[in-house]
């Protein structure tokens, strides 16, 4: 009688980064500026699958390559699947501004494949939006990009699903967004206009988040950070966030980091401050850094160390 083999159940990465208590704040990338594609899922993997990219579409991101290299300034790319399949490309572009990042909506009549125009546009010859459409502008209030890309890694695709429902059940801005790093803090968001990234979040706290119905103080530990200061900044900028509750996604703000000093100076409400601390690592985590790869990677931890703050009122 032939003996069954049973497959072993894959071990996901966000459940190895939520039981080994990993704290995600300082993952976030340092974005300048992000481009949303409004594209298809099946055209997810073409944009990723950089050997099949025409000679145009690898040229710019090799400007994009030297772009940042020469200013320092880093830029998100983020994919996102229409409401509809098969609409005409489509762009959402966010710039750096007080108190987060500006929204601008563009719509355009070239196909999806044609997305190699939607970065070079937004990113590089910003000039040459004036041959797309503009797209007023929602009303205020939050834009959730969820990763479910569960072709990428399965702890995306098991937790961010969910999350993306239960966010558009709730009649809230969203949308199912490819890979954007991450893996194992699934359910991972990138909320937009505030610039803040978050970290294992279920349907139920991702609602909460959105609505502003828990303080801060209650969701620090699901912060990977403000995508508008460098990774050690974004520690001192949580502590501010929870000092200050969600008014403070109004601040104006700028850090500068020398070795591990942190400054940040800000403005908010009339008042101007310069907040600064030390920020130290913490004894680092093994973890895995994809569901797939069983290999454990270092995974960085941080220590705010006393903040020092000075403010005063603006004219």
């Amino acid at each position: 009688m032939a003996t069954q083999t049973r497959t072993p159940k894959l071990q996901l990465c966000s459940d190895a980064s939520r039981a080994a208590g990993e704290d995600p704040i300082g993952t976030a990338p340092h974005w300048q500026e992000v481009t949303v594609l409004e594209l298809d899922v099946p055209v997810w993997a073409r944009l990723r699958d950089v050997a099949n990219w025409t000679a145009e579409q690898g040229g710019v991101f090799e400007r994009l390559r030297g772009k940042v290299e020469a200013s320092g300034a880093g830029f998100g790319l983020l994919m996102s699947a229409p409401a509809r399949a098969g609409q005409p490309l489509r762009v959402r572009h966010y710039t750096r501004g007080p108190g987060g990042y500006g929204r601008r909506d563009y719509q355009s009549e070239w196909p999806q494949s044609e997305w190699a125009r939607g970065l070079t546009d937004t990113l590089l010859e910003p000039e040459n939006l004036g041959g797309w459409q503009a797209v007023d502008r929602p009303p205020s209030g939050p834009d959730l990009h969820v990763c479910t890309h569960g072709t990428v890694d399965a702890a995306c695709g098991r937790y961010g699903v969910p999350v993306y429902a239960a966010l558009q059940a709730a009649g809230l801005r969203s949308w199912r967004t490819g890979h954007f790093g991450g893996h194992r803090l699934a359910a991972t968001a990138v909320e937009l206009p505030s610039g803040y990234l978050w970290a294992h979040l279920t349907p139920e706290l991702a609602v909460q988040v959105a609505r502003r119905e828990v303080q801060p103080a209650e969701v620090a530990q699901h912060l990977r950070g403000f995508a508008g200061v460098p990774a050690l900044a974004q520690v001192l900028d949580r502590e501010l966030l929870v000092r200050h509750g969600w008014n403070w996604l109004r601040a104006q703000r700028r850090a500068e980091v020398s070795g591990e000093t942190v400054t940040l100076h800000f403005e908010l409400d009339g008042t101007s401050g310069l907040a600064r601390a030390e920020i130290s690592p913490a004894p680092s985590l093994k973890i895995p850094g994809s569901s797939h790869k069983p290999g454990l990677g270092d995974v960085k931890q941080w220590q705010l160390g006393q903040v020092s703050l000075e403010t005063q009122a603006t004219a």
